[in-house]
């Protein structure tokens, strides 16, 4: 959603289906889908393996590498998008609390977004940095229930409830909880689509 409001036209290709997606969408392995026609791609490959609340994280495979050699070779602009643990080289962080994104919880506090993501690019990208540390912050993970203290990183904080994941990011359209765990708030994305078109029209002139 990001891409598009920059002003992408979108599709999406994933290994499994997703009902509630609001564009084109080709269900097929990304590692091997054609990417002949588009003038970018961004990329998220499966986190578990880099993921602090994934069990057994050396049980799920790590495809960061093959997902950035098939962009290299593929040879447009391009984002590979993960958690900050992940390998990727050079990334910038983006951080929910830095976009205002936040809700009202269900006691009334307003908390700030704790959702910090890690973006690797063929291409620079400027952003906002953090601005969620030292503030009690709410996290978005995991498929139990909210109110339970999120891990002592980043000072701590509150887990959402389900109710409070599609505000707390920016999202309206999703409507399964797994879904909304996994999702990247679409102002994230929207920052950085600016910054590839600007690359693209700087290249087309």
């Amino acid at each position: 959603m990001g891409y598009h409001r920059a002003g992408f036209d979108v599709t999406g290709v994933d290994i499994e289906p997703h009902p509630d997606y609001p564009f084109p969408f080709i269900l097929a392995d990304a590692l091997t889908v054609d990417l002949d026609g588009y003038d970018a791609i961004h990329a998220s490959p499966p986190c578990p393996a880099h993921s602090a609340i994934t069990p057994g994280r050396d049980d799920h495979p790590d495809l960061v590498g093959p997902t950035r050699e098939r962009l290299t070779a593929w040879g447009g602009p391009w984002v590979i998008e993960n958690v900050p643990n992940a390998p990727l080289i050079g990334p910038a962080l983006y951080c929910g609390a830095a976009f205002g994104l936040g809700t009202v919880c269900r006691d009334g506090k307003y908390r700030p977004l704790r959702r910090h993501r890690i973006f690797e690019s063929s291409v620079f990208l400027m952003t906002p940095g953090c601005a969620c540390s030292g503030r009690e912050a709410l996290g978005v993970y995991g498929t139990g229930g909210g109110g339970r203290s999120t891990r002592p990183s980043g000072g701590g904080g509150y887990k959402g409830h389900r109710e409070e994941y599609g505000p707390a990011l920016g999202i309206d359209w999703m409507t399964r909880r797994a879904d909304l765990a996994d999702a990247i708030p679409p102002a994230y994305t929207e920052h950085i689509g600016a910054q590839l078109l600007d690359h693209l029209k700087e290249r087309a002139a």
